[in-house]
């Protein structure tokens, strides 16, 4: 693993890694599944052309970790499924309530020419566990327990902070409660086929 700092990496010695390309800005060219052109090694982050962002290096690191271990088991890498995007009109706004946002505190346009010092100001930790609170979790079920409260049937089972729910459709009559109450759409309705 070779550290990134400031967006930059030294990959000076990898030009000595056969089959390894390195374009002219030092970035190394990876395919689709982040592998070299050194059947053994992967890159990824800031390393790869990309946005040089922490999300970005972040979801790199999860890609490669399946296409590694993948490799390794001489498999196909199998991405997990995505659920459709929750777009605004699904949610249920009613949950989240008018929350105000937190202003980060600015320094006076007169005070930022006198040096080079931070003109927009950061969050403190309430402040910042605030706005994290006011997420929407568009499509991400966020453990609210709307659904175990909304189901008549006792059909949905809490499997413990962190791990969701579980669905008993030998229980479950199909009435949508779960799913019309829930705030970010993270239930889908789906017809059981014939």
């Amino acid at each position: 693993m070779i550290l990134a700092l400031g967006q930059e990496s030294d990959t000076a010695f990898l030009r000595q890694v056969p089959g390894v390309e390195i374009a002219r800005d030092g970035t190394v060219q990876v395919s689709t599944s982040l592998q070299t052109g050194s059947p053994w090694l992967f890159a990824g982050g800031d390393m790869v052309p990309s946005e040089q962002t922490v999300t970005v290096g972040v979801g790199h690191g999860k890609k490669a970790a399946r296409h590694i271990d993948a490799w390794l088991r001489s498999a196909a890498a199998v991405s997990p499924s995505k659920h459709e995007q929750a777009t605004f009109d699904k949610l249920h706004l009613w949950y989240f309530g008018d929350n105000a946002r937190r202003q980060q505190p600015e320094l006076p346009a007169e005070e930022r020419i006198a040096d080079f010092g931070e003109v927009v100001g950061g969050l403190s930790t309430e402040e910042a566990v605030y706005e994290a609170s006011r997420c929407l979790s568009c499509g991400n079920c966020f453990e609210c327990d709307g659904c175990l409260g909304a189901c008549p049937e006792d059909a949905v089972i809490k499997l413990g902070e962190g791990h969701r729910y579980q669905f008993d459709y030998d229980r479950c009559t199909g009435c949508g409660a779960c799913f019309e109450q829930c705030p970010v759409h993270a239930i889908e309705m789906v017809a059981e086929p014939n």
